[in-house]
């Protein structure tokens, strides 16, 4: 076959193809090098620094992007001490559980150093391991995002809490590690600050107000040892998420709560032991009408996420009066309820294995307006809370807990489904 011919290509066309067939990655300066390593994550990088001294000069002006780096074995953590000089910009950095080497003879167990003042005993037990320093942490001064996930830490750390472009802070599950609240003053940029089941975690949650005009998002969560009043964060004015919970020495009351009060929340949860906190338990059923009051003076306010409390249960204490002396006594709860935009709430009686009892709902927004598309929304979902006190009947008619005496009467009287008695032999 004849051959094609090839186009012919001006003087311009020509010179402009020369230029670029002599062009070279070579040619780059190490800030342009470092501006295209910026589209790469950690792991792509560290390769490409052993090219040439100007590519790794490009690799530690890097500002690595906000892709991860986690530790959790000996490999990673040796990957991390050569980023610490060769990679220093890193900018997502995660410390985990560290895996051992399972060999044939015998399995080498990875911990990271103990800090100062260790658990002794905890010290002991590791006295074989191989330990691993994480001193270099320190020259990871871009960090944005820094997570300290099931690390066996043991004692103060004090070069973990000084990285002045943290955004987000998170620890869980660490909990031999010794700090205080007070460390948040070493992070002014902080939005995001998660804390679980961190059992030597001190502090008031005063101490957070060093960051009052950053923080978004903040939980604590199974750390016995901080304290105080939920309501001193109430004037946070970007806060959107506070999650308190199994904190027993958090405490404070929902009457509290202004308009002016947490003004971006969307997210609340407190604990029981706070007045309205979620599992709170009232003394008397007569108690609960004021409490759902509260709530819904609060949810009425202006600002406020319409999800706000919907996702809580209160209870009626053990220790109250009204509290039936049965066997078998199954708490008494109560919540809110929502059909489309109408809101209201009730009591249930609450069974461990068995779906739940529910009582008939006292609606606390108006019907709306027949016709309406809220009204539609309002019917469908009205039809299912309907059908649950069709398929378990027991309280039909009562719109809280009866006397003892007329329970049993209503007891005695029942009649459960063919569902619900082989729910009840099945258990």
């Amino acid at each position: 076959m004849p051959h094609s011919k090839k186009p012919k290509l001006t003087h311009h066309a020509d010179t402009a193809n020369m230029a670029s067939s002599n062009a070279s990655l070579n040619d780059l300066s190490a800030d342009e090098l470092a501006m295209i390593f910026g589209c790469l994550g950690p792991i792509e990088i560290m390769p490409l620094r052993r090219v040439c001294h100007k590519w790794g000069d490009a690799a530690k002006k890097t500002i690595v992007p906000l892709t991860k780096f986690r530790v959790g074995s000996g490999k990673e953590y040796h990957a991390m001490r050569t980023m610490a000089t060769a990679l220093p910009n890193l900018r997502h950095l995660e410390l985990g559980y560290m895996c051992g080497d399972y060999g044939v003879s015998r399995t080498i167990y990875h911990r990271y150093v103990n800090g100062e003042d260790p658990d002794e005993n905890e010290a002991r037990t590791s006295s074989n391991d191989v330990m691993h320093n994480i001193g270099m942490i320190s020259n990871f001064t871009k960090l944005r995002v820094l997570k300290l996930e099931g690390a066996e830490l043991n004692g103060k750390y004090p070069y973990l809490f000084n990285f002045p472009l943290l955004q987000h802070l998170t620890v869980s599950n660490c909990g031999y590690l010794k700090w205080d609240l007070s460390v948040l003053a070493g992070f002014p940029l902080l939005k995001e600050f998660h804390c679980t089941r961190s059992q030597l975690l001190t502090g008031n949650i005063s101490s957070l107000r060093v960051r009052k005009d950053s923080l978004e998002r903040v939980t604590i969560e199974s750390c016995p040892k901080v304290e105080g009043n939920f309501m001193d964060l109430a004037d946070f004015p970007l806060l959107k998420s506070l999650i308190l919970r199994q904190m027993g020495s958090i405490t404070g009351d929902i009457r509290g709560m202004s308009e002016t009060s947490f003004p971006k929340l969307e997210n609340l949860i407190l604990p029981e032991n706070v007045y309205g906190g979620a599992g709170y338990k009232i003394m008397r059923i007569s108690e609960a009408t004021d409490l759902i009051a509260t709530i819904y003076s609060i949810k009425k306010q202006r600002h406020r996420h319409s999800s706000l409390f919907e996702d809580f249960n209160w209870y009626l204490s053990e220790s109250s009066p009204d509290w039936y002396e049965e066997e078998f006594a199954y708490p008494f709860s109560f919540c809110l309820v929502r059909a489309g935009s109408r809101l209201g709430w009730r009591w249930e009686r609450e069974f461990d294995y068995t779906p739940d009892y529910p009582f008939e709902v006292n609606w606390l927004d108006p019907l709306p307006a027949k016709g309406s598309s809220e009204y539609q929304s309002y019917t469908e979902e009205l039809r299912k809370i309907q059908s649950c006190m069709d398929r378990y009947p027991f309280f039909r008619g009562y719109h809280q807990p009866p006397t003892e005496a007329v329970f049993n009467r209503l007891s005695r009287q029942y009649r459960p489904s063919q569902e619900e008695m082989e729910m009840w032999e099945n258990l």
